[in-house]
């Protein structure tokens, strides 16, 4: 159990050219049942980054979880609003609206807004105009556990970006994203590998 809490807390880091380190192929089933509290595995595919990452902490309704170097990304109700460490950041993001579209609120266009770091430090805000383009049951397996989830996708526009976001939902937990976080980090990839 130790090896994998020291592989999961690690960032593995690549060069940009090189493809996610396969955290897979190093954890088992039988290793993630010992484990007693929540973890995620969290990949960014666009660095060439991946990590296993825990709660750190929360405030109100948001929650950080943190890799062992202290990277960290900030979910509100499985939405990402914030990272730290990444480079590009994300420094906030207004998901309200996502978040009431995902437990099912009213149909149609709705706005989302990031602030994020460009290459030399300036913030950078986006207003995202966003609506729910599908909504379906799918079952999926993460580490041979099954779960049934409501996969939701997520279609959002903004001057020269459009960007898709997808979310597998189940019994109150965010199982599995794909969620955009900047133009330099690409999309974050994340599954719940301990509820």
């Amino acid at each position: 159990m130790m090896r994998l809490v020291l592989i999961l807390g690690l960032v593995l880091l690549a060069a940009c050219n090189r493809a996610a380190p396969d955290l897979r192929s190093q954890i088992t089933r039988a290793q993630l049942d010992q484990i007693s509290q929540p973890l995620l595995l969290a990949e960014l595919p666009q660095l060439g980054t991946a990590a296993g990452v825990s709660p750190a902490g929360s405030n109100g309704e948001v929650v950080t979880w943190q890799t062992g170097d202290r990277v960290s990304l900030s979910f509100h109700d499985g939405v990402v609003v914030a990272s730290r460490g990444l480079g590009q950041d994300l420094i906030s993001a207004d998901v309200s609206n996502t978040v009431a579209a995902l437990r099912g609120g009213a149909g149609g266009f709705y706005e989302k807004f990031h602030s994020t770091l460009d290459g030399e430090h300036q913030t950078e805000f986006r207003a995202f105009q966003c609506e729910i383009t599908g909504r379906a049951a799918e079952s999926i397996v993460i580490f041979q556990h099954r779960h049934a989830t409501t996969r939701i996708e997520e279609t959002c526009h903004t001057p020269g970006l459009r960007v898709v976001n997808r979310y597998w939902l189940g019994g109150g937990i965010m199982w599995k994203s794909k969620q955009w976080v900047s133009p330099a980090v690409g999309y974050l990839l994340t599954e719940r590998l301990v509820r």
